[in-house]
């Protein structure tokens, strides 16, 4: 018998399990944030899932490569030592480079589908 690949998941309905942002990373605000992982490769290096944060200002650093898809809300996203800074809404996808230093400002709460790809197993 042949084992079965592909792997299915459902969306979450509700709150996704908290997925707190480091306290000291938090920069105004109570950005709140929750996630799930809802699949992953054999190896744990690939990853997909959901996430959601509410409004604040945080900084994050990439410690592995992440692609996203903004579901729902609006975030401001500033690269540090950079002019660059980008703004999603719904419908719009980005890429974060591991290593990519940020600063967040979620100004209405948001859901994303992420994959991350990581050098360790998550």
């Amino acid at each position: 018998m042949t084992e079965e690949m592909i792997q299915l998941a459902s969306a979450p309905t509700g709150p996704l399990p908290d997925m707190p942002i480091e306290p000291a990373s938090i920069e105004q605000g109570n950005p709140r944030a929750r996630g799930a992982i809802l699949t992953q490769t054999e190896d744990k290096k690939v990853s997909s899932g959901l996430w959601s944060c509410e409004p604040g200002k945080f900084a994050w650093t990439f410690t592995w490569d992440e692609f996203i898809y903004l579901l729902e809300g609006e975030v401001t996203i500033s690269e540090d030592d950079t002019d660059h800074t980008v703004t999603l809404h719904p419908g719009e996808m980005a890429h974060f480079p591991i290593g990519t230093r940020t600063h967040w400002h979620v100004k209405k709460p948001i859901r994303k589908f992420f994959v991350v790809r990581t050098p360790q197993p998550l």
